[in-house]
């Protein structure tokens, strides 16, 4: 049977058309429902809040999160550098190494995921704090992280205590008596117990720590100007530990003005790496009052390291002023710098002194210590209340007055300097005036030409005269001298001890002499 031959015809130019539009159609009618995106499984790599530099430092490493999380990286680390190599030569030929199947891939099963690269302190430091308050468990991370346990052992590796234990302040006693002088602005009159219902409301509300220094702490403070800044970032301060360690960013801090130290103060390399705190003109200087608040939920213990670590850099400020200028730094173990910690949960306030001793010995550094004065439940009563309140701001005005008289002194270090430096230069002229006078007088003695002219001189100025210094001591009347007199009889004193005795005697006697003949001269022609 022969083969049965058909034939396709195509399909005409407007059938063509008709069928891609068609085509066209369900294509877009398929896009319209896209299959839904599955959820990611993948969880979000978390890092440690430290280099792995801060944690071979400490001297006893805690068991927390962080060391966890430093645990992992380091062993994903080590397994990473293990990985073997593969073995065997590799073909010349690339087209018959393809045929046969390509490289040997079995080194590769069962590898582990790619290691993220470890965060460094400054990408940790950018990190806002407005941050923390996303969520509570975020809050919590960041802050039990950042000052845990690790790094309250770091402190204390590094001399830096949050007890008493070693050192007490000097002259705890008699700040504590200036802490609780009374201030009018919390008397009855000024604070009423309205004012203190609408604080314990605000307290109440405050979600996250952002609302307590917005809402509760200004109420504490009151309202009295004194330089200070919230949530600045200590850039430029020389580290007090290590520089793995995070740097001080202070919820709160009182200062000076940049302009109140001295140029040459100002730029003094040592004042400039532990008392300036930011290349910043506004932010204020010498900072030596903090404040720590946590939200509701925050940690108080934190908040407790945090104002620790702050108070200990004010210290060494303060100290760094008071023995500016000095060959070899003095310690006094008094206490000038001050620090606050609130929690809104409890209504808690407590009030710290910090204070820097001497090193142990030649081969440590100095040591600083933070104090517990007080605590004062805020929102118990208004009478509490104003206790704590009139401490607080008391502490802060404690704290400016020891801070402007340290500026003071090493600002009046120069002045007093270029004081000096005159009173030499003058008494070096005054010096040089006298050896001319004296050597004047010397010239007029050993001449009597001289002599008997500059006698002349002398009679016509009383207070060139030596005839009147002698004629008043010889008087019974009280010398009347004027003020150019005394001066020149000092210079004449000068002289004296420049000459010789014998020279001087002579050259008095002369001078009676002459004194004695001008007086009897009218007397005769009066008698005659």
């Amino acid at each position: 049977m022969p083969p049965v031959s058909r034939s396709f015809s195509l399909p005409s130019p407007m059938a063509s058309e008709q069928i891609r539009k068609r085509r066209i159609r369900n294509d877009i009618s398929q896009n319209d429902h896209p299959e839904k995106k599955r959820k990611s499984t993948s969880t979000r790599i978390v890092t440690p809040k430290f280099p792995s530099a801060f944690y071979d430092e400490l001297s006893e490493v805690p068991l927390t999160r962080d060391t966890l999380l430093e645990l992992d990286q380091r062993n994903a680390r080590a397994n990473l550098e293990k990985r073997p190599t593969p073995s065997g030569l590799l073909p010349k030929d690339l087209s018959r190494f393809s045929r046969r199947g390509g490289p040997d891939l079995q080194h590769l099963r069962q590898f582990s995921k790619k290691i993220q690269k470890p965060v460094t302190m400054e990408n940790t430091r950018s990190r806002s704090r407005s941050q923390r308050t996303r969520a509570t468990s975020v809050t919590s991370r960041s802050g039990s992280s950042r000052y845990g346990k690790q790094f309250d052992q770091h402190l204390r590796d590094h001399g830096i205590y949050m007890n008493n234990r070693k050192s007490k302040p000097l002259n705890l006693e008699e700040a504590r008596i200036r802490l609780e002088q009374s201030r009018a602005s919390l008397s009855p009159s000024q604070f009423s117990e309205e004012q203190f219902e609408a604080f314990q409301k605000k307290n109440e509300d405050v979600v996250s720590e952002s609302n307590v220094m917005a809402d509760v702490i200004p109420i504490i403070c009151g309202s009295y100007q004194i330089p200070s800044k919230q949530n600045v970032l200590f850039t430029e301060l020389e580290p007090l530990t290590t520089s793995n360690a995070t740097r001080p960013k202070p919820d709160h801090f009182d200062g000076a003005n940049l302009a109140d130290l001295g140029v040459e103060v100002r730029n003094d390399n040592k004042v400039r790496q532990r008392v300036i705190p930011t290349k910043h003109p506004s932010v204020p200087v010498a900072a030596n009052f903090f404040i720590e608040a946590k939200g509701p939920d925050g940690n108080a213990l934190v908040a407790q390291r945090q104002a620790c670590y702050n108070g200990a850099y004010g210290a060494r400020a303060m100290h760094t002023l008071q023995n500016y200028g000095k060959s070899q730094p003095e310690y006094d173990g008094n206490t000038y710098t001050y620090s606050s910690t609130y929690h809104p949960a409890t209504g808690t306030l407590q009030l710290y002194a910090h204070h820097v001793t001497a090193p142990a010995d030649t081969k440590s550094h100095p040591e600083y210590h933070m104090t517990q004065i007080d605590t004062w439940g805020m929102t118990g009563n208004i009478y509490t209340f104003r206790r704590g309140a009139t401490a607080f701001r008391n502490a802060r005005d404690l704290a400016r007055s020891h801070r402007d008289r340290f500026i003071q002194a090493s600002n009046s270090h120069h002045t007093t300097g270029e004081g000096q430096r005159n009173d030499e230069d003058w008494q070096a002229a005054h010096g040089s005036l006298q050896g001319q006078i004296a050597h004047a007088c010397d010239g007029s003695a050993d001449d009597p030409k001289r002599s008997q002219s500059s006698t002349v001189l002398e009679t016509e100025g009383p207070a060139l005269s030596f005839v009147t210094s002698v004629t008043s001591s010889s008087s019974n009347e009280p010398p009347t001298r004027s003020k150019r007199a005394r001066q020149l009889s000092s210079l004449n004193n000068s002289r004296g001890r420049r000459s010789s005795k014998s020279r001087m005697r002579a050259h008095v006697n002369q001078l009676r002499t002459r004194e004695s003949a001008a007086a009897s001269q009218p007397t005769e022609s009066g008698e005659s």
